[in-house]
């Protein structure tokens, strides 16, 4: 009897919760649409914008990535990048890119950040202190940009009203373990679980946001301390975001595909260290907010619900037609995304492999929880 209650409970968290991921992914889509449409017709006349460029060991990257800056389509902008201490090729490849472009300044780094701050978060408030821009666009070395990337950020950026404007980027995902996990992480799960339009508006406590692409307005970016009030926060993109909404300015999540693509990274390793870090520091997070005891418990039992059981029931179980539902409606909506982001259906084949790795990451994370990150060659505590 046990059995058949947990059973008949597990069906009727999932068919519930497909419903609520439903309504949040036809309504998230609705809203990109619309801010896409809005990325048409930018305001005149366009500001002056500051792109800056932290690079540390990105010799692979770095040239792509600010050939596509320099080439924007757009009359009044700056590129500055900073050399972290780099020790491969990246700095004798930004001083040729120099030489090249004019409208591009190198600054190299000689020290390790300040005692307590995040090496990314140094760069980036080094790289806003010489920033001449009305709007700053922090973006990553392993990004490379369309010619209409500033364009169409600054025009959805004030036509929405934000302060801050990060992306969906096209994600590049060519080995068997990005394709698997990436747009799982990046596109799919944000979009069932974070209401946008409400996050425009500040009238959702999720903060989201990716480091890839930031435009930020100077002026508010400086009025709420910029990268120095989040210097010790390893999640720095995250936490901009929160800091400009506690400051009073909106922010706001949109399509990017069309504005800039990157591939994070190059292999299962790679992806498995690289997400393996967010989580834990996702962890850390979550726990110095103190959340309710029950939680965890219940983000567990959802999860398994909807990514977990379906499959063991339909295998374990003589009842196929409820497991078979949820399969399918699981797959048609990661399948409807792809479509929208212009992804390889074949993903959706793999989206239960991808939950199931997400599962191995955040227990990979609690194991290693307390002992510290290591990342781009820094040692940091957590």
């Amino acid at each position: 009897m046990t059995k058949k209650y947990t059973i008949l409970g597990a069906h009727t968290t999932a068919l519930s919760l497909l419903s609520v991921m439903s309504y949040r992914l036809w309504r998230n889509l609705a809203y990109l649409q619309q801010a896409r449409r809005l990325a048409a017709d930018p305001s005149s006349p366009l500001p002056r914008v500051s792109i800056l460029v932290p690079a540390r060991n990105e010799a692979r990257n770095i040239v792509a990535c600010i050939e596509s800056l320099v080439n924007q389509d757009y009359p009044n902008f700056e590129i500055i990048v900073l050399n972290d201490l780099s020790s491969d090729e990246t700095g004798i490849l930004l001083d040729t890119l120099a030489t090249q472009y004019p409208n591009v300044r190198v600054l190299h780094g000689t020290e390790d950040p300040p005692k307590g701050w995040n090496g990314k978060s140094y760069a980036c408030h080094r790289l806003a202190e010489r920033a001449t821009g009305e709007w700053l666009l922090f973006t990553d070395a392993d990004t490379v940009h369309s010619s209409t990337s500033l364009v169409q950020g600054l025009a959805q950026a004030e036509k929405l009203g934000v302060a801050l404007l990060s992306v969906f980027p096209k994600q590049i995902t060519e080995s068997w373990g990005e394709q698997v996990v990436v747009s799982f992480i990046l596109d799919f799960l944000p979009l069932i679980a974070v209401d946008l339009n409400a996050l425009r508006q500040n009238g959702s406590s999720t903060t989201l946001a990716n480091g890839q692409y930031l435009l930020v307005n100077a002026e508010a970016y400086h009025a709420v301390g910029g990268h120095q009030a989040i210097f010790n926060e390893l999640v720095d993109d995250f936490a901009l975001a929160k800091q400009i909404r506690l400051g009073g300015y909106k922010t706001a999540m949109v399509d990017g595909i069309s504005m800039l693509s990157c591939r994070m990274y190059h292999n299962a390793r790679e992806v498995w260290d690289g997400f393996s870090k967010n989580l834990m520091l996702g962890l850390e997070t979550s726990a110095a907010k103190k959340p309710s005891m029950w939680f965890g418990p219940l983000f567990a039992w959802s999860y398994a619900c909807i990514f977990v059981l379906p499959f063991f029931y339909l295998l374990g179980t003589p009842q196929k037609r409820l497991p078979f539902l949820e399969i399918g409606w699981l797959a048609f909506l990661r399948g409807r995304l792809n479509l929208y982001f212009r992804r390889s259906l074949l993903e959706v084949i793999t989206t239960p492999l991808a939950a199931w790795s997400v599962m191995a990451l955040g227990l990979n994370a609690l194991l290693r929880r307390g002992k510290g990150v290591q990342w781009k060659g820094r040692h940091y505590k957590t």
